[in-house]
């Protein structure tokens, strides 16, 4: 099992240092000059060619990509994004404030997920075919194919503007965070339950569910005591896609409700060519993915001991 788990964490270091070279090139292909933009809103319209020339030395723009690449990684490997060209504040100031926030946004939303997809999975897999079976499938369809966007909008003028129960935006405190969370679990929630309602269905024609409704267990009960724990692998993958999708969904949801963080810190650095820090919140999100689905992986190898062999005994 340890060399399994050694495999997968070199695996997970080399597809790091590969979407972070990708990253990277891609940001310094996008048009504009970096040192322009710094000389431009330092000097104005007096910015001249010796003044951009002599940033870009300063800051090693002028020196080939590799060697660029190379320094970016190593300074990031340490702590050190750099300054952001929005606030003029080194980024790993900002990441300090703002991924709390997210990190709030993503655990709540995660958990909530969770509850959203076991409950409707089971509930519909209890029913098998019968009413709440059917309304529960079409709930399922209409959550995972409404945008968080219209999610987030529908749930603020109806909780928010029409009722008052709770803040449109900020983070003042409990309260604040429901919508937030409801708008950003609701999609993984209705995918993951279709997971575990199909799943469910399919353990139930297996001998071991058999064997449990000869022991005079009801359906609910086989389902909980022996289809469930043979669910656990497709569920935790899929629920760790899912979740690191919702980082991408964070985005959009920390715009809508104005959270600091580091969602809203990108969509900043996007309008104000901010590469710097763009660049750096891109490296946080694969860094984000792949220890995502690098813990997935554990985690379903010491969950199910078929994936423990060795290849080849």
């Amino acid at each position: 099992m340890k060399q399994m788990i050694w495999r997968r964490l070199l695996l997970a270091c080399l597809l790091t240092l590969g979407a972070s070279a990708l990253t990277f090139m891609l940001v310094a292909a996008a048009p504009g000059n970096v040192a322009a933009l710094i000389a431009e809103r330092a000097a104005g319209p007096g910015a001249d060619a010796q003044m951009i020339q002599r940033i870009g030395e300063e800051l090693g723009l002028n020196a080939p990509l590799p060697i660029r690449y190379g320094r970016w990684l190593a300074d990031a490997a340490t702590g050190d994004f750099g300054v952001s060209l929005r606030t003029g504040k080194p980024i790993a100031q900002e990441f300090a404030s703002r991924i709390p926030v997210t990190a709030a946004l993503l655990a709540g939303g995660g958990v909530l997920a969770l509850l959203i997809s076991l409950s409707l999975g089971l509930a519909g897999a209890v029913s098998n075919g019968g009413p709440v079976d059917r309304v529960l499938h079409a709930v399922s369809l209409v959550g995972a194919s409404t945008p968080n966007f219209f999610v987030a909008a529908l749930l603020v003028i109806v909780f928010s503007v029409m009722l008052g129960w709770v803040p449109t935006f900020g983070t003042s405190g409990f309260t604040s965070w429901l919508l937030p969370w409801v708008t950003i679990a609701l999609f993984p929630g209705c995918v993951l339950s279709r997971v575990v309602r199909v799943n469910l269905q399919d353990m139930m024609s297996r001998p071991f569910a058999t064997t449990g409704f000869s022991k005079g267990y009801t359906r609910f009960q086989v389902l909980v005591r022996e289809a469930m724990p043979n669910i656990a692998v497709p569920f935790l993958t899929t629920f760790g896609a899912q979740f690191t999708l919702m980082m991408i969904a964070s985005i959009v949801v920390e715009t809508v409700f104005a959270l600091r963080g580091v969602g809203s810190f990108f969509i900043d650095a996007i309008r104000f060519r901010d590469f710097i820090g763009m660049q750096a919140v891109l490296l946080l999100f694969v860094v984000f993915f792949v220890f995502v689905n690098f813990l997935v992986d554990i985690v379903c190898i010491l969950t199910d001991p078929r994936m423990r062999r060795v290849r080849g005994s």
